[in-house]
């Protein structure tokens, strides 16, 4: 059957289809075909590369001083993770950097993975992740590359090197985490007066790989390091394992709206437990 327009009819016909176009455009943009697509805004990849950048562009002198903030486990706790970024931006703007310390999401999906991106990159500092078990889980391995870059990375910051490193050995297969990689690392921190390991699950977890424990303990005790950092058991806990010379620390999950702000003034480092 042949419409035939005239006049008015024919403008506001037009103008109909105009808009029933563009509503379908913007609604196919933001439709979310399936809850494992990754579709990701620019400032949504490589977030550790450009961070990393970011903090070394600070240009801290050997002989400064400089504070980080370490938080994990934030997986689903939207509420608590809003605070403590609020408190963090109120109470301790003048932070070098956050490091989290894995669990960004509960199920591995692009969507927890941008909002909790959202949070953090509010801060008006840079933020650093490591991948967390339940990162890894679903497609999330392939989300947590597309957004943070490699499993493993450096960077340093004055007279200190951070090491991060996959520690989540069931779901990467029994292949992580890469001792060597992080031996060689270790090697080559030579030279600076702090080195720091970060990782989410800690080494006296099942989770970890028992055949991998002791040689991690052995390699943190040869090379003198100041910190071995974690998250995963969602408490906080400080002890010094193996031969007692390398402090490690667990922070707790944001649900107990706690995170620890970490000072280093040369040689020496040492933190606090910050609650909000």
């Amino acid at each position: 059957m042949l419409i035939k327009l005239h006049g008015v009819s024919r403008v506001l016909f037009t103008a109909f289809i105009f808009l029933s176009l563009a509503f379908f455009t913007q609604a196919c943009e933001e439709f979310e075909y399936s809850p494992y697509e990754v579709r990701l805004n620019e400032n949504e990849k490589d977030i550790n590369l450009r961070n990393i950048q970011r903090i070394e562009a600070l240009d801290i002198s050997p002989e400064g001083s400089y504070s980080f903030i370490l938080t994990a486990d934030v997986q689903g706790f939207y509420e608590e993770t809003d605070a403590l970024v609020k408190d963090i931006a109120w109470h301790h703007a003048d932070a070098a950097f956050v490091l989290v310390g894995g669990d960004l999401t509960d199920f591995g999906l692009a969507k927890e993975f941008k909002m909790i991106h959202k949070d953090f990159n509010s801060l008006p500092m840079p933020y650093v992740a490591v991948i967390g078990n339940h990162d890894a889980v679903n497609n999330g391995q392939e989300v947590f590359s597309a957004m943070y870059g490699d499993y493993n990375t450096s960077f340093t910051i004055g007279n200190s090197k951070f090491i991060l490193l996959n520690t989540n050995y069931i779901e990467f297969d029994k292949k992580v985490p890469d001792l060597d990689w992080l031996e060689r690392e270790l090697a080559a921190s030579e030279g600076y007066e702090n080195v720091f390991v970060v990782s989410h699950i800690p080494p006296e977890n099942e989770e970890f790989g028992a055949e991998n424990t002791t040689r991690y303990h052995k390699l943190l005790s040869q090379y003198k390091v100041t910190y071995s950092l974690h998250g995963h058991n969602h408490n906080f806990k400080a002890y010094a394992p193996y031969d007692g010379t390398v402090p490690y620390v667990q922070t707790t999950t944001a649900e107990k709206r706690e995170y620890l702000l970490f000072t280093v003034e040369g040689d020496k480092a040492h933190y606090e437990r910050i609650t909000f």
